[in-house]
């Protein structure tokens, strides 16, 4: 998943300025509709994320990188209480309300949540690399 601007200029500015960046303690999963795009959240912004019918975000568990590969564990939502919409982007946050893109993809494919539906990634689906 790329970088967004946001976490880019942190790192850089960390490793090339020694300019201190606190790591979040948690990081949560978010999701955003079709009506979203790729510059929106590389940029950070965070207009159409689903809201509503039970969403929330969800806490992600990463294992350790190897050779700058890390993935997380299965992470599920909540069930959804009433109609998402079309889900086609998901973004790593450094909070579980408001806060910053760290990093963001576009799905496979789009996926539809109806009432009653729950949406997860399995084990190693949400994958990070450093290159």
């Amino acid at each position: 998943m790329p970088a967004s601007t946001y976490l880019a200029n942190k790192i850089a500015n960390h490793v090339y300025r020694a300019t201190s960046y606190t790591s979040p303690t948690t990081v949560y999963a978010a999701l955003f509709t079709s009506t979203a795009s790729l510059a929106e959240l590389k940029a950070g912004t965070l207009t159409n994320e689903v809201t509503g019918g039970s969403y929330a975000r969800v806490a992600l568990t990463f294992g350790a990188p190897t050779d700058g590969d890390g993935s997380a564990t299965t992470t599920t939502f909540p069930t959804a209480t009433a109609g998402w919409g079309t889900i086609r982007y998901v973004a790593v946050m450094d909070a579980n309300t408001a806060g910053n893109v760290l990093t963001y993809a576009q799905l496979s494919s789009d996926v539809t949540v109806n009432t009653s539906n729950t949406f997860q990634f399995n084990s190693g689906a949400l994958a990070e690399t450093v290159d």
